[in-house]
């Protein structure tokens, strides 16, 4: 997949995963299946393709976390270089009340 800025693109549910920001892709799947995840502010679909410079939203059942993609993983990347792959725009506790 090519993105618009000829980066490499990466569905949501396996860029969500290779960042570490969900335990697994079919966590990521599920939540996306869900609506707990957007891409660019509108709800995301699984297989949506997202790029360099887009923004991510999760929202966590106690936590709601937004960050910028700044760079596509390779398919194994630790924990530690995942985190130099995209910048945290937000990261908010949610209210239960």
């Amino acid at each position: 997949m090519a993105g618009t800025d000829g980066e490499h693109a990466l569905r949501i549910d396996v860029l969500l995963h290779r960042l570490c920001i969900t335990r697994s892709r079919s966590e990521a799947k599920n939540a996306c299946d869900s609506g707990a995840v957007s891409l660019q502010g509108r709800p995301a679909k699984a297989s949506e393709a997202v790029a360099v410079g887009q923004t991510v939203a999760v929202r966590f059942p106690r936590r709601l976390v937004e960050f910028e993609v700044q760079a596509i993983p390779p398919k194994s990347t630790s924990r530690k270089s995942a985190k130099e792959m995209y910048r945290l725009v937000r990261d908010e506790p949610i209210s239960l009340f």
